[in-house]
């Protein structure tokens, strides 16, 4: 009974116990071992301690072997850690990987993409093929057999030297080439933004093998939820797919447009962004125990929101086995083109951008923040006082007699949870404020109020008088005005 009780508790904790003499990794540990261990490395070869080989940086445009191996044999795991001055090494790095003297490589993707890392960002997670350690520690565990041979290269497509370039390629050596054994592939792909109309290909590819699985990024291109686009898997060239599912998160085994950000053995949201322009995701599934065969092709696509209604920007890299020769696989875009472009700056028409005035408020802290992981503020910035307890702002300011007179004004504002009361008063009048309080985050809102300019020296004053008695602060923001 006890027995029965542990392997039920490790199965709750997705822990894969073994059932009998062979079975599983753990199972198979004492049994004797046909292979001889090996691994190619970044070593230093003078014996010092360069052993990322800062002496000698992988220079832009160069490629190099990480490892040449000869004989059959198979990868096992590969481990990299990059020191680069290139804040798009993940992206402008390229790996590949050739199997039994092949011209073409089976493995050709951004070296961030292959490893799970969208966006040449850099976050951790746990799944059972892939795992990022703490401080970039970049780690792969597919399994990839070979018969007479492998190489391994890394080229630089960025625009400065890589400095350090550490990894361990780990192998075992066979005497004979094993049987049965496919090949690994990786594929990437990206359209920024998705086609109109048409699903996002995750992988075509032609053979006979097996699909086990892939990573995705999105880049937020308008405001909302990018899912809702269902997966579509065609298998041996049929019309309608065999695999058709319900939604982006439901085939990535999330649900209700994902909490945190989370990761799993087989699926995860390690990138969590939020559901406005600009924001970024990844998202993984890996069918280590669902692979989908295939004899003759197969077709991998997910929609762009529901029946392909967004126009965001993806890219992807597929995983899959497959017997050689491989079909050619889709040209990598240039370094340049991998990166998607800025979101278009939302601009207020005719507004004046109040971070603008920033030095010429007298009174108190305050600074021009960047808003871009808000949402949309004028100039994606707000003049943001610091305050720390009631306090007065004073602008002073000339205007011309022709400009002076009764105007009307339309101020944009910021809410928070720690943002205090505000009064404006202009020339010694009250002329209008707002409760910049909001328990729910940080948001955009609007007031108005009919002013009169006085030809010469005018003085606005921004006054933070309180807070809500809910508010855990006395900040205020101002994003831009408008006459």
């Amino acid at each position: 009974m006890k027995n029965i009780v542990c392997v039920c508790l490790l199965g709750a904790l997705g822990i894969v116990a073994a059932a009998g003499p062979g079975d599983g990794p753990l199972g198979d540990l004492p049994n004797a071992k046909a292979f001889r261990a090996a691994r190619q490395s970044s070593f230093d070869p003078s014996g010092g301690n360069a052993d990322g080989r800062q002496d000698w940086p992988i220079a832009p445009g160069e490629t190099r072997n990480m490892a040449v191996i000869e004989g059959p044999g198979a990868i096992t795991h590969i481990w990299v850690t990059i020191s680069s001055e290139d804040r798009h090494h993940l992206r402008n790095l390229v790996l590949r990987m050739y199997w039994d003297g092949e011209e073409t490589p089976s493995i050709e993707t951004p070296i961030g993409d292959f490893f799970g890392l969208g966006w040449a960002k850099y976050y951790h997670y746990s799944s059972m093929p892939i795992q990022i350690g703490t401080r970039n520690a970049l780690n792969c565990f597919w399994r990839m057999p070979f018969a007479t041979g492998a190489r391994i290269s890394v080229t630089n497509d960025g625009p400065v030297q890589v400095g350090a370039f550490y990894y361990y390629v780990d192998y075992q050596v066979y005497d004979a080439p094993p049987e049965n054994a496919l090949r690994f592939h990786a594929q990437y792909r990206q359209e920024y933004p998705c086609t109109p109309g048409q699903n996002y290909i995750l992988l075509e590819a032609e053979g006979r093998g097996h699909y086990v699985g892939c990573n995705q990024s999105i880049h937020n291109r308008d405001d909302g939820w990018w899912g809702e686009g269902d997966d579509m898997i065609y298998v041996d060239g049929e019309e309608f797919p065999s695999l058709h599912g319900t939604g982006s998160e439901d085939y990535y085994c999330g649900a209700w447009c994902y909490g945190e950000a989370f990761s799993r053995p087989y699926f995860g949201c390690p990138l969590r962004g939020e559901h406005k322009a600009g924001e970024f995701w990844n998202v993984y599934r890996y069918h280590i125990e669902d692979p989908v065969p295939f004899t003759k092709s197969i077709r991998v696509t997910i929609e762009h929101g529901h029946a392909n209604d967004r126009n965001d920007n993806f890219s992807s890299v597929a995983y899959w086995y497959q017997e050689e020769p491989h079909a050619p696989s889709p040209s990598l875009p240039p370094a340049d083109a991998r990166m998607p472009d800025a979101p278009e700056t939302f601009v207020e028409k005719g507004a004046l951008e109040a971070e603008s005035l920033a030095l010429e408020f007298t009174g108190g802290p305050l600074e021009a923040q960047d808003m871009d992981e808000y949402g949309k503020w004028s100039d994606n910035r707000q003049l943001w006082f610091r305050a720390e307890a009631p306090t007065t702002y004073t602008l002073r300011f000339n205007m011309p007699e022709p400009l002076a007179g009764a105007k009307h004004c339309e101020v944009w504002y910021t809410q928070a949870p720690d943002y205090g009361q505000v009064e404006i008063w202009l020339n010694g009048e009250h002329v209008g404020g707002w409760d910049g309080f909001n328990a729910d985050g940080v948001v955009r809102a609007k007031t108005e109020a009919d002013v009169t300019l006085l030809a010469g020296e005018n003085a606005i004053e921004v006054r933070i008088t309180g807070k809500n008695e809910n508010a855990a602060g006395y900040l205020a923001g101002i994003d831009c005005l408008r006459l």
